[in-house]
């Protein structure tokens, strides 16, 4: 017959019923009141907490059965609130049952190691929670039983023992109560054997120098022998051989501090060989004597809690798709690699590796492709690292490996070894085959290096300065080389370029853009915004000095917004420039296009401005529009379909222009102010710019030439038949509020 308190009233007997009384912890009051609403039963009182000092003051003072405890809370978490039931109630005495997301993940291994019975996660399955929590009352009411019915068996055995003795100062007048007496005890004795030996646990009594004395049949059962074989046993050889001596160290506290119940999880040895985890509580036990040489044992199978725990460990330390160690394990053994050098002045190395190119086999076979392809190199990158080194995937195409007690020159050596083997690896994806590259940077770690911030930034400083020297580079970082010097001068433009946007100090200067080919000239105005940055004295700082730092952290997208927003603001405010205006070109960055969040916010500030697309050019560089060939083509067939133009700015500096010129929707080819500036005496420039020029006009697009200076070079151009020009010798960029003023 199962419980009364049972959760479903179908399955309890109406004539039994026995009140659970619960304690839901939950400091959001619309929770507590869905699981009140989901365990109100006649036969289940529910009662409420709001946070964790009330509840401890509840359980204190209130006999529970359950309690529903929630993990993150204000106040005493539900974490600080386990932690101080179990320092009174043992998990049998008082059931807790972890509410949690899915994502708190460290949470819940941290709840169950610390002895949470169980857990579920929100949004809450129904038939699951009510099943838990049923299965926690019932094991709470069983263990309550057992309790009981030990208290009642000693009672009774007192009570029967006294009559005994008294049946014995008059066993003429009292011999037949004397047999009824000990037919009590014989069957007393019988129900608890039977208790003994079928209690859902493991239950096993040692003398003080740990052999078995006995054993229940629940416990010989679950480890596959007999109650005779387990007897004279050391209960040390029933576990795991690296768990024997902490099995022998406990016996010894528990003769060491017999009025303490102690605690511990270990591992026990099924007859089969296979592992049994489980959470024992022991104590030392005194007999009528008050002789205390015998120790109880009871052991509960926590191996499926156990496992989960250890299934999600290992998920917070290693990548789900390669399955090498994560960012968040791989940092914690640097710290240790770091210690080790500062204490024991060892030397160690890191390996920063980033693939080169590796968007464009996302790009061009998808990202399943792009998954496959580090799947199997990590694969390659684990049979070349030795076991004591660390290999960790940091997230995209960033891989590290810590490299114990090798000095730099080991470390280098290691270095070429993985960078041959990744250029000798071929991914191959259905058809096609891909050659792979890599940039690798290589950082000494001493116990003179500062912290992990330091090694992080020197080793992808390393990695960027190996990938500046062309692909398939490995770059030893020194503190004191010209490329350190620039990246730490490039992070401190970062801070100066966020000041600037504080204080307002940025402004946009235009520059004319004219016909230079047409005995007519265009209706309306055509200028290039040019972003400028004043300092804080008020001099004009130039974007060569920020631009570099801004592309490399990933500011341009921040400075490109700003531009879009301040510009489009402009116009609108003044609705004069706006209709003289025949068309405005803004520069965008590589990173900008490389996503469609720009897109979007671009979209959207057409949208709510209203400016007439026809009136805007993006210019992309011909650089940043290679490296993002896929990003960049969407951004512009999207843009111009709405009506906007687009010019590929500084072409001819690339080392692919034509062939992918062919490819790119853009209306407008800025020839590179480097092939422009003498023109007029170098022939090699004027052959390279009439060549641009003849492409051009055969694509149908029209070209501008850049940093025109002279007007030699000028009528150089018109004789070339380059369709516009710009330049300090047409007009000098200035400040946009000189537009108020017709020139």
């Amino acid at each position: 017959m199962q419980s009364a308190t049972q959760l479903d009233p179908s399955e309890s007997q109406p004539d039994q019923q026995l009140r659970s009384r619960i304690l839901v912890v939950d400091d959001v009051s619309t929770n507590r009141s869905v699981l009140v609403s989901l365990l109100a039963r006649p036969e289940c009182e529910v009662l409420e907490a709001a946070d964790g000092t009330r509840a401890l003051e509840t359980i204190m003072n209130t006999p529970l059965d359950l309690v529903i405890l929630d993990i993150l809370m204000p106040g005493l978490s539900g974490l600080e609130v386990l932690d101080r039931i179990r320092r009174t109630f043992s998990s049998s005495e008082l059931p807790i049952l972890m509410l949690s997301v899915k994502d708190d993940i460290n949470d819940v291994v941290k709840a169950l190691e610390s002895g949470a019975n169980d857990y579920v996660t929100r949004p809450f399955d129904y038939t699951i929670l009510t099943t838990r929590i049923n299965a926690l009352i019932s094991y709470k009411q069983t263990q309550d039983s057992i309790r009981e019915a030990h208290s009642k068996l000693e009672s009774r055995i007192a009570e029967r023992t006294n009559e005994l003795v008294r049946a014995n100062r008059a066993l003429q007048t009292e011999v037949s109560e004397r047999k009824q007496a000990e037919e009590q005890v014989r069957l007393s004795h019988k129900r608890f054997r039977t208790l003994y030996n079928d209690t859902p646990s493991m239950f096993f009594s040692l003398g003080s120098d740990g052999l078995i004395v006995s054993a229940n049949q629940f416990g010989a059962d679950y480890l596959g022998q007999t109650v005779d074989d387990m007897v004279g046993k050391r209960i040390a050889d029933l576990h795991l051989e690296e768990d024997r001596a902490l099995i022998l160290r406990k016996i010894k506290d528990c003769l060491d501090e017999p009025y303490v119940v102690h605690r511990w999880d270990a591992c026990m040895l099924h007859s089969d060989g296979s592992k049994v985890w489980v959470r024992t509580a022991a104590r030392v036990m005194s007999d009528d004597l008050g002789n205390s040489d015998s120790i109880l044992m009871v052991c509960e199978d926590i191996t499926e809690a156990y496992t989960l725990s250890e299934q999600l460990k290992y998920q917070a330390k290693h990548d789900a798709l390669t399955g090498l160690v994560n960012r968040y394990e791989f940092e914690r053994r640097l710290k240790e690699l770091l210690i080790d050098s500062r204490k024991n002045h060892t030397r160690h190395a890191l390996l920063y590796m980033d693939l080169d190119h590796f968007k464009v086999i996302n790009d061009t076979c998808g990202h399943d492709a792009g998954d496959e392809l580090l799947r199997q190199l990590g694969h390659v990158l684990r049979g070349r690292t030795a076991s004591t080194d660390t290999l960790a995937r940091l997230g995209g195409d960033e891989f590290a490996v810590l490299l114990w007690n090798r000095d730099l020159d080991e470390a280098t050596a290691a270095a070429h070894d993985l960078h041959r083997v990744i250029n000798e690896f071929r991914f191959v994806w259905r058809d096609a085959r891909f050659g792979i590259s890599v940039s690798i940077g290589v950082v000494e770690i001493e116990h003179s290096t500062e912290d992990i911030a330091a090694l992080l930034s020197a080793a992808d400083t390393a990695c960027y300065s190996a990938k500046e020297e062309g692909p398939k580079h490995v770059h030893v970082y020194q503190p004191d080389d010209k490329e350190v010097i620039r990246r730490y001068q490039e992070m401190g433009w970062i801070a100066k370029i966020d000041k600037a946007l504080e204080e307002k100090r940025f402004e946009l200067f235009y520059q004319r853009i004219i016909p230079i080919n047409t005995a007519e000239h265009e209706s309306g105005d055509h200028y290039e915004l040019l972003l400028r940055m004043r300092d804080e004295n008020g001099r004009i700082v130039r974007p060569a000095a920020f631009l570099p730092a801004a592309e490399r952290y990933k500011y341009a997208t921040k400075l490109d917004r700003w531009v879009v927003e301040f510009a489009f603001q402009w116009l609108v405010r003044i609705p004069r420039l706006l209709d003289r205006l025949s068309m405005c070109s803004i520069n965008l960055s590589g990173h900008s296009i490389s996503g469609n969040d720009f897109l979007y916010y671009l979209l959207d500030q057409i949208e709510k401005t209203s400016i007439p697309p026809a009136k805007l050019c993006f210019e992309l560089t011909e650089t940043a529009t290679i490296t993002n060939l896929v990003g960049a083509t969407e951004l512009i067939n999207e843009l111009r379909s709405r009506g906007c133009r687009f010019a590929l700015d500084d072409f001819g500096t690339g080392l692919s222009s034509f062939e992918y010129l062919k490819n790119l929707p853009v209306d407008f080819i800025k020839i590179d102010g480097q092939f422009i500036s003498n023109i007029a005496e170098d022939p090699v420039n004027y052959t390279m710019v009439k060549s641009i020029n003849d492409i051009a006009k055969i694509m149908a697009k029209e070209t501008i030439a850049e940093f025109v200076d002279s007007e030699a070079a000028l009528s150089t151009l018109r004789e070339i038949g380059i369709d516009y020009a710009q330049g300090n010798i047409i007009a000098e960029p200035k400040p946009l509020s000189n537009l108020l003023i017709r020139e």
